[in-house]
């Protein structure tokens, strides 16, 4: 019998599964850990920072109580809904981004805070892998590019086009792997791009980011992907053919569970936009100058997708003949995430400092099958026997492990405990039983297996039968 293991660290472990359809992604607390992106991994980061911890994305259509005063309150609509409501939990208390200098702004990333957040939350509208993406070189700072780093890769096929090493890296979207293809069409970005403006703040009004404190910061945090420029007729962005208006977030700190949540409120449709503004409905006229929404930015994708050509057209052909009104549903988008944070000191080759990815991700998965197992142990074997002693070793010496050259700027998927060198030892010491991972067998293993519908017995399919061996390992425990 093949015994396997999945765990599923980006999954919550529960009934309510982070998945599409819920429109809840949940991510554990307390798995967050430092990447470091420069060479020589060793970006200094303020004495004893701990990274910043993803909780869970909640991305659900939304019916303020008060648009025009209070967008914030009101109640979830779960069917087709002109407003989206996206709320990012995050542990501790965690500043709005300052600038990185990559505009004209001083590089300040610590300015509202010791804990600033950056990143990506990237939103598949249709939850289609194939439907679009990101080019270099602003994919080289998205998810596929670098979950790689935390020894992760997410559910599904997907999994086959994640950054496992430098040499995956280039320009070329048509050869292996197409970390550019996430399937995203819009982000909720926090790059450090700009300076954002205070709109208003709490508490001591003396522009540092406090606990209990409730912020509102504006400037251009969501966007549509940046590739799908080139054929766009949109106007009034930040360049020709983008989609990134002037936004609202609203970043709250709770003293009771010591959490943060960055709340954004946006329409799906132009009569959403009618509503949040309390102005005259406003027909679709392609501009961001004055009423926009998504409607209009994925109406402009879905009419310039029969002119594209090249790269582009990868990621815009499923997107022909399409009807905005299939994707007014937000919690049957699909969402990954990649946060962390900027070190103290600029330096232009690595703006982030990477902490936390998510969601529906496999710990080990090394062989893309969605089980982290005896055969992905194999694999890491034979990965350090191909690279031991080569140019691909920077010890350059046969001797049972590889230290990754350029550690930092360069990983390895198979390093799995992420210290820059590949050995046996980094593959993890498991309980099958525990699908969870969490060191405990219990109901929650039993959902993950019901959740993931787990292949226990190695027969190809899910039935009856991987349910009673399953639950024999069970019923022995773990060592």
């Amino acid at each position: 019998m093949r015994t396997a293991q999945i765990i599923m660290l980006g999954c919550c472990a529960s009934i309510v599964c982070a998945s599409g359809g819920s429109g809840f992604w949940s991510d554990p607390i307390g798995d967050a850990l430092i990447r470091r992106t420069d060479v020589g991994n060793d970006a200094p980061l303020p004495p004893g920072f701990e990274p910043i911890d993803l909780i869970s994305v909640d991305v659900q259509g939304w019916i303020p109580n008060d648009p025009v005063n209070d967008p914030y309150t009101g109640v979830v609509e779960s069917e087709k809904a002109d407003i989206v409501r996206i709320v990012v939990t995050l542990d501790g208390l965690v500043a709005p981004p300052g600038p990185l200098a990559i505009d004209d702004s001083p590089y300040d990333p610590y300015r509202y805070g010791a804990r600033p957040i950056y990143g990506a939350i990237e939103i598949d509208i249709d939850d289609q892998k194939n439907s679009g993406g990101e080019l270099m070189p602003i994919a080289r700072n998205r998810y596929l590019a670098n979950v790689g780093r935390f020894g992760m890769s997410p559910q599904g096929s997907i999994s086959e086009r994640i950054i496992r090493s430098a040499d995956d890296v280039d320009s070329n979207i048509y050869t292996l792997p197409q970390f550019e293809r996430t399937g995203g069409e819009f982000a909720l970005t926090l790059c450090g791009c700009f300076t954002p403006t205070i709109v208003s703040q709490g508490g001591d009004m003396d522009d540092d980011f406090d606990p209990g404190e409730t912020w509102i910061v504006s400037g251009r945090f969501f966007e549509r992907f940046v590739s799908f420029a080139p054929e766009s007729g949109l106007f009034g962005g930040s360049g020709d053919g983008q989609f990134d208006p002037i936004v609202d977030l609203r970043f709250a700190h709770d003293t009771m569970n010591d959490r943060t949540t960055i709340t954004f409120v946006f329409p799906i449709t132009n009569q959403g936009a009618a509503t949040l503004t309390g102005e005259t409905f406003q027909n679709m006229d392609f501009s961001l100058l004055n009423h926009t929404s998504i409607e209009e930015a994925l109406d402009d994708l879905i009419l310039g997708a029969d002119f594209t050509i090249g790269a582009l057209n990868v990621l815009c052909e499923q997107w022909k003949g399409e009807e905005f009104d299939d994707f007014q549903k937000p919690r049957d988008w699909g969402i990954n995430a990649l946060i962390g944070t900027a070190p103290l000191v600029s330096d232009p080759t690595a703006l982030f400092v990477w902490t936390d990815t998510g969601f529906n991700e496999v710990f080990a998965d090394l062989n893309d099958d969605d089980l982290s197992d005896s055969f992905d142990e194999t694999a890491l074997l034979d990965r350090i026997a191909l690279l031991d002693g080569t140019s691909d070793d920077a010890d350059s010496t046969v001797n049972g492990e590889v230290a990754i050259p350029d550690f930092g700027f360069a990983f390895d998927l198979a390093d799995l405990d992420g210290d820059g060198i590949i050995t046996p030892d980094d593959f993890p010491n498991v309980c099958a039983a525990d699908l969870t991972g969490d060191g405990a067998l219990d109901f929650f293993d039993l959902s993950a297996l019901l959740q993931g519908q787990v292949d226990w017995n190695g027969d190809t399919t899910f039935d009856f039968f991987d349910i009673s061996s399953y639950l024999s390992a069970f019923g022995a425990g773990c060592p």
